[in-house]
C-alpha cells in the first residue's frame, strides 16, 4: 500500500561516506548504472511514485566543486573554517553559488520522474563573513533570501514535486520555508513517546499536514525505548505518514499489520491531515 519510494543519501559523486562528495551531484554510475532515469522509471514500474534527498546547501573539501571553487564556501578570511558534519556550508549570499546550485539540482530533477524532494541542512552555521555582503551583520537574512531565490526557482517551476524542507529535523519549522515546502520534517528523533510532545507541540502553531511523520525501528536509535508497532503508527498517523525501516527485517505478522495500517490511513487520510483537531490536555 505504500505509494511512494525516497531514496537517501549516498547516489551522487564520491559519497561513499560523509566525508565526500558534498556539492557534486552527478549520478554515481558505479551504484546506479542505468542512472537516475533507470532507477526512477524501476520504481515506477512497481506502480510507485519516486522521490530524492538533497543537501545542496553544503559542501565537502572532498568535492570537485570545492576543488573548483573554494571560495563558494562560508569562511572568516585570516582563519580556518571549522567543519560540522565533515562539511562546509556553501554562501548562499553570492549569486554565483545560488546559480550552481539551481543548475545541478535542475538537471538531475528534469532527467527523471522525481515528484519529491527531501532538501535537508544538517549542520548550523559556525562561520558568518560573505564577500557578496557589505554589512556582515545582514549574512543570515541575506543568506536566507538566497535560499528562496534557490527553492522559487527550482520548485515554482516544477509544482508536480512535493518539497519536504528539513534542517536537522524540525530547525526550520517557519511560515517562510512554508511557503516553498507544505511539509517539514518535524524531527529526528521518531521515538513515538518523544514524538507526543513534539507534533503535540508543533500542532499549536501548524496544521497537522505539515508534519513528516513516520514508523520507524524498534529499539529507537535516539532512545534505546522499545515500543509496539501500533504505537509508532498511532502516533505516526497525526501528520504525513511515512515509514523508514527495513521491511525486510519485519515478519509476516508486522508486514500484514502494516498493510493494515495503511489502509487505515488512506481511509481517512482527509481527516487525518485536515480534520478539525483539538487536544485532550491531560
Amino acid at each position: 500500500g505504500v505509494e511512494l519510494f525516497v531514496l537517501d543519501d549516498g547516489w551522487f559523486g564520491a559519497r561513499n561516506n560523509d566525508h565526500a562528495g558534498l556539492g557534486d551531484y552527478q549520478v554515481n554510475r558505479k551504484k546506479l548504472p542505468s542512472g537516475m532515469k533507470g532507477l526512477a522509471d524501476k520504481i515506477n514500474q512497481m506502480g510507485l511514485l519516486f522521490g530524492l534527498w538533497f543537501e545542496p546547501e553544503m559542501v565537502n573539501e572532498d568535492s570537485d566543486l570545492y576543488r573548483a571553487h573554494p571560495e563558494y564556501a562560508v569562511k572568516v578570511p585570516g582563519k580556518e573554517p571549522t567543519l560540522g558534519r565533515n562539511q562546509m556550508v556553501l554562501d548562499l549570499c553570492q549569486k554565483e553559488v545560488q546559480d550552481y546550485i539551481i543548475q545541478q539540482v535542475s538537471s538531475v530533477l528534469d532527467e527523471s520522474n522525481i515528484t519529491y524532494v527531501k532538501w535537508d541542512m544538517n549542520r548550523h552555521m559556525s562561520e558568518i563573513f560573505s564577500k557578496a555582503v557589505e554589512n556582515q551583520g545582514e549574512f543570515y537574512h541575506r543568506y536566507i533570501l538566497g535560499l528562496y531565490r534557490v527553492l522559487r526557482e527550482i520548485f515554482y517551476q516544477r509544482p508536480h514535486i512535493l518539497l519536504e524542507s528539513c534542517s536537522s529535523g524540525g530547525n526550520r519549522f517557519d511560515l517562510g520555508m512554508l511557503c516553498f515546502s507544505p511539509q517539514i520534517w518535524a524531527s529526528d528523533n521518531t521515538d513515538p513517546i518523544e514524538r507526543l510532545k513534539i507534533q503535540g507541540g508543533l500542532s499549536y502553531l501548524y496544521p497537522l499536514s505539515t508534519m513528516g511523520a513516520h514508523v520507524s525501528n524498534s529499539p529507537h536509535q535516539q532512545t534505546l525505548r522499545e515500543t509496539t508497532l501500533a504505537t509508532r503508527f498511532n502516533v505516526a498517523a497525526f501528520g504525513c505518514l511515512g515509514y523508514e525501516l527495513d521491511l525486510k527485517n519485519l515478519t509476516k505478522v508486522e508486514l500484514k499489520e502494516v498493510k493494515g495500517q495503511i489502509d487505515f490511513y488512506k481511509t481517512y487520510r482527509q481527516t487525518l491531515q485536515f480534520g478539525k483537531f483539538s487536544r485532550i490536555e491531560q
